[in-house]
């Protein structure tokens, strides 16, 4: 049986396998390339927009200022003020500290405004030295102006006696407006003199 078999295997008719084609392969579609035309561009192109940088609007609150002043005030009269020393007669004035451990420092300015009338050669060139007298709670008392100074053009000035169209009882009049940090002495609050510019 065995033997049989064998020879079923080995006389068996030889037989080549052929796979049958159920598709059909179409030619591929050639597409021509016309040639191709290399451009360059002759200028560079034009350079973005700048940005546009929004302007700041300040928010700072204005304060307006009207001064009703009845004082006339005519300064050639006025004595000078002597730092140290207090203008009473009776000797019972509060101290004045003419050199404290900390001065008074300025917190807020009222600038002058000059008049109308002043003449172009003095408008930006006059420069009034104003002497504060501040109080414990950094008010003004006293001011009397010190020096006044007319510069020229090549920087130099010429000091003046007095100025007239009205500047120097305006300068008076804005620095009786001034604000202070009160002067200070071995930690107490004191009154004390400071100089303090101002130009027109």
């Amino acid at each position: 049986m065995q033997v049989a078999a064998i020879l079923l295997v080995r006389l068996w008719p030889d037989t080549i396998y052929r796979p049958s084609l159920d598709f059909e392969i179409t030619e591929q579609e050639v597409v021509m390339l016309d040639d191709i035309e290399i451009t360059r561009q002759l200028s560079s192109p034009p350079p973005p927009p700048r940005p546009i940088i929004p302007n700041p609007v300040p928010d700072d609150e204005i304060i307006e200022v009207e001064l009703e002043l009845d004082m006339e005030i005519n300064l050639p009269d006025l004595p000078p003020l002597d730092p140290g020393f207090g203008t009473g007669q009776t000797g019972d004035e509060e101290r004045i500290v003419s050199n404290p451990q900390i001065p008074p420092t300025v917190v807020r300015i009222v600038e002058a405004s000059a008049p109308q009338e002043v003449p172009s050669e003095i408008r930006g060139n006059l420069e009034m030295i104003v002497n504060f007298l501040v109080d414990e709670n950094g008010m003004v008392e006293e001011v009397s102006i010190m020096e006044i100074r007319l510069y020229r053009a090549d920087g130099t000035f010429e000091e003046l006696p007095y100025v007239q169209y009205g500047l120097m009882d305006a300068v008076l009049a804005a620095a009786m407006q001034w604000r202070f940090r009160p002067a200070r002495q071995d930690g107490e609050r004191v009154k004390a003199f400071t100089r303090q510019r101002f130009n027109y």
